[in-house]
């Protein structure tokens, strides 16, 4: 069984990948692989998590992104959640060379047949994991997000 769950492990990865291969096709192999592997961390701990929670994860987003001037690698994660009528979208900023996650976010896009109105379920970001910063939106989380890459 065990081998049935890396062979669609790695056929996923495969398709998720080849999806982004315009963004992977101008990084170096080094960030590549690095990302490849972080991202194939982070989604067996989502798929597990999940999972136990009976939910399902769908619809990968991945965009590996180098940074030539400070040699930094970081990759954007995005997929759903599906779980017993609700409808949940994740997104991560991970350091693919560290992995390391500078941003996370979950909140719930869906509820029965609503769409709630209320906070994210997570929004946080940072450099330093203990001086985690909460946000309140996605666009401050972005706002980030995008701040960072710049910087770096």
């Amino acid at each position: 069984m065990k081998s049935g769950s890396t062979l669609f492990g790695l056929v996923l990865l495969t398709f998720v990948l080849s999806g982004s291969i315009a963004h992977a096709s101008s990084n170096p192999p080094a960030c590549v692989e690095a990302s490849k592997q972080s991202l194939d961390n982070h989604l067996t701990e989502e798929k597990l998590i999940w999972s136990q929670e009976g939910g399902e994860v769908r619809d990968i987003e991945f965009e590996p992104i180098y940074r030539e001037k400070t040699n930094k690698c970081y990759f954007k994660l995005n997929f759903k959640i599906v779980k017993s009528g609700e409808l949940m979208r994740t997104y991560y900023l991970v350091d693919a060379f560290e992995n390391r996650i500078y941003a996370a976010y979950l909140d719930v896009l869906k509820r029965g047949r609503s769409v709630p109105k209320e906070p994210p379920l997570n929004c946080t970001y940072g450099i330093v994991y203990d001086e985690k910063t909460s946000c309140a939106t996605k666009a401050e989380l972005d706002g980030f997000v995008k701040s960072l890459i710049a910087q770096n």
